[in-house]
């Protein structure tokens, strides 16, 4: 009976020192360092702060900045020079792995930095991996009530239709959201979880155990009907009053995936439906995308390669240099001497 009982201990020990050697070599290899999230009362879940973190995908550095947004600075008060853009989306805009620079958003900021306009521009990336687009619109509208003076926002299509109506959850059902972020962000830690989990079983296993902590069920295929899109039409129409009441104009993005054969969600149509109904400036990427080769733009089936978000933030440049905002900033003005200046 000792006998047995000494080969299970000495086997437990033998199988925790292989487990914390694999851990140890793995961290070598970016694991056990992925960004993570932090339960949020209001919006359900936001990246946690860090300055090392990787991405899932491709190991790549994505840098949060203490106000959970992917952007290399603390966002301070607004300069007179400045000219603040904040994007809002899903894993798309938070850019699935691709690095720090090479996120449309950083395309983006780089683009109208070199535009020849005296100002300063700031994009702030605020994606959030697995947002619906409920969820999008309410981390919009944070900002908007925030202090952080946006003078123009982006706001992008998510891919994520199952999952609207979490935003709706109240009681236990959001508690049970609540803990399950926490229960993520914890399990994230461990590289072996990371490598396994997310990684070598990631179809398998990890997005059944999402849907566990989400929706309640193992189960990946079962039918979450999206939600009608006239609920779409007036969460977004709601957002944007939201945004013109708060003198911040919208650029809508509408991102388009690997497969041009597939028709457009009914939500990529709304959104078009409702930029040519309220004169709303749009990127349609559905439409730039269309006849082009998508094999070097996607690294999967909606996550944009670099070359991909390049293309994004291009599109994003030309727009956005045609609002109205952009312009009365850019614009020279008159001096008092009869003089014209830049705009500071």
């Amino acid at each position: 009976m000792s006998s047995k009982k000494g080969g299970f201990w000495r086997g437990l020990g033998w199988f925790l020192g292989i487990c914390l050697a694999l851990e140890l070599v793995l961290r070598l290899f970016g694991y056990g360092n992925f960004v993570e999230y932090k339960p949020d009362a209001r919006l359900l879940w936001v990246p946690e702060a860090g300055r090392d973190k990787r991405t899932p995908i491709n190991k790549e550095l994505i840098t949060i900045n203490d106000q959970g947004f992917r952007y290399p600075t603390d966002i301070g008060p607004k300069q007179p020079n400045q000219f603040r853009i904040f994007t809002f989306g899903d894993s798309v805009t938070m850019g699935w792995g691709v690095n720090d620079k090479s996120t449309y958003s950083a395309v983006l900021e780089e683009r109208l930095n070199a535009s020849g306009c005296n100002r300063q521009f700031q994009v702030i990336d605020a994606g959030v991996n697995a947002y619906p687009n409920s969820l999008v619109r309410e981390r919009l509208k944070t900002v908007l009530e925030s202090g952080y003076q946006p003078d123009l926002v982006v706001l992008a299509y998510s891919f994520n239709t199952g999952g609207e109506s979490m935003i709706h959850l109240q009681g236990a059902a959001r508690q049970k959201i609540l803990k399950g972020v926490a229960m993520k962000s914890m399990l994230r830690h461990s590289a072996l979880y990371d490598f396994l989990i997310e990684g070598v079983l990631r179809d398998l296993a990890y997005y059944r155990f999402r849907e566990l902590l989400t929706h309640g069920t193992w189960d990946t295929q079962k039918d979450k009907p999206d939600d009608p899109v006239d609920q779409f039409s007036a969460g977004l129409q709601d957002t944007y009053d939201d945004a013109v009441a708060h003198h911040v104009p919208v650029v809508l993005l509408d991102l388009g995936s690997d497969d041009e054969s597939s028709d457009l969600h009914p939500y990529q149509q709304a959104m078009i439906d409702f930029a040519k109904k309220n004169n709303v400036p749009i990127v349609n990427m559905i439409d730039a995308w269309k006849s082009v080769d998508r094999k070097p733009l996607f690294m999967d089936h909606v996550h944009p390669t670099e070359v991909g978000h390049a293309q994004i933030g291009d599109a994003l440049t030309q727009v956005v240099r045609n609002t109205g905002v952009y312009e009365a900033a850019c614009t020279p003005v008159v001096a008092s001497a009869g003089k014209s200046e830049p705009a500071k």
